[in-house]
């Protein structure tokens, strides 16, 4: 499907949910994000992870960048469960966000190895730190549908059902820029409708994906 289509389909999706796909993500990114620091006050301190743009820990907040670090795999997990429920037109629940603490130790390590591998490749050049991203940005939905995994063998699939999609992922991400921009514009209420939108389509994405991949 195109752009078009997963956007649709994302929009059905929220059509009844939008309250609590805004408080999930909502909270999910203050358990992830706005516990680190800043606030959002430089530019400079955004990073692209798991298929979004977030601010990165500049160490002004220690404490909160600690907590952020530990819960922040699970999560990441929560949100991508719960978004996919939504998806799959399932019953979905507030619950659901905190669903990856029942895997606390694979997700744990899913994302520090995330972090670290991006990492390293940022360290070569900007371009195949963000390539190396959209590598990685499925393993967290893998994770769910196949809990049982090790945390490499999802980055692992991640990197095999990414193969020749990764600039369709950066596709969908740029046809929300608007919506970015004009979260930014609106001090960020734009983007308690921009970002479960986004985590919509991209659940969508995944379905949409995931049967060319012949170990899933």
């Amino acid at each position: 499907m195109g752009n078009i289509e997963l956007k649709e389909l994302a929009r059905n999706n929220l059509r009844g949910n939008w309250p609590t796909a805004i408080i999930v993500w909502l909270l999910a990114w203050f358990l992830t994000d706005a516990l680190t620091g800043n606030g959002g006050r430089e530019a400079a301190d955004y990073v692209w992870q798991n298929g979004e743009l977030i601010k990165a820990d500049n160490g002004s907040n220690s404490f909160g960048g600690l907590v952020s670090f530990i819960i922040g795999g699970p999560i990441n997990f929560g949100l991508a469960a719960f978004f996919l429920k939504l998806a799959r037109t399932e019953q979905i629940a507030f619950a659901d966000l905190f669903s990856g603490f029942k895997y606390f130790f694979n997700n744990f390590i899913l994302n520090l190895l995330i972090i670290i591998f991006a990492f390293l490749w940022f360290l070569l050049l900007i371009i195949p730190g963000f390539i190396a991203l959209l590598k990685y940005s499925m393993a967290f939905y893998i994770m769910h549908d196949n809990p049982e995994i090790r945390p490499i063998e999802a980055i692992s699939k991640s990197k095999e059902m990414m193969d020749g999609n990764k600039l369709r992922l950066l596709s969908l991400w740029f046809s929300f820029l608007g919506w970015f921009i004009l979260g930014i514009f609106t001090l960020g209420l734009g983007f308690l409708y921009a970002m479960p939108y986004y985590h919509a389509a991209r659940a969508n994405f995944y379905e949409d994906i995931k049967w060319q991949s012949s170990s899933l």
